[in-house]
């Protein structure tokens, strides 16, 4: 009879808490990058908080003539102080994707960045605040 009653108390638990909403767990998600515009570059992305930092994956494609096409994450500190980067570069016509952890979690800002063929900075975007 004990035996039953702890299963049947198991199973209400689990019951309960799978009916929980979503954002009452405590994993965070997935969310987009979004990255300033410009033409002959596509960049787009996926970040997520975790304990460690923040989760970046970041895609970019050089569909100009540029020699070279980035897109940077930038991550800062709550006073903006220190700051951590990852970026993906294409050399050249394709798509190139890069990911890993950013440690500074306070804010997040992107930006994208183009080179002609002398190693040069034809063009670099502004900020793109993302929180």
């Amino acid at each position: 009879m004990l035996r039953r009653l702890s299963i049947i108390a198991a199973a209400a638990a689990m019951l309960t808490l799978s009916a929980l909403p979503a954002g009452a767990t405590t994993h965070s998600s997935t969310h987009k990058l979004a990255f300033p515009s410009h033409s002959g570059i596509s960049a787009w992305g996926t970040y997520k908080k975790t304990s460690r930092g923040i989760y970046v994956n970041i895609c970019v494609k050089n569909t100009g003539n540029a020699f070279a096409a980035g897109a940077v994450a930038v991550g800062t500190n709550a006073s903006g102080s220190r700051s951590a980067n990852l970026g993906a570069v294409e050399l050249g016509r394709g798509t190139q994707c890069r990911f890993g952890t950013i440690r500074y979690s306070a804010h997040l800002k992107t930006y994208i960045v183009t080179w002609n063929n002398h190693g040069q900075v034809s063009y670099k975007s502004g900020y793109k605040k993302i929180f």
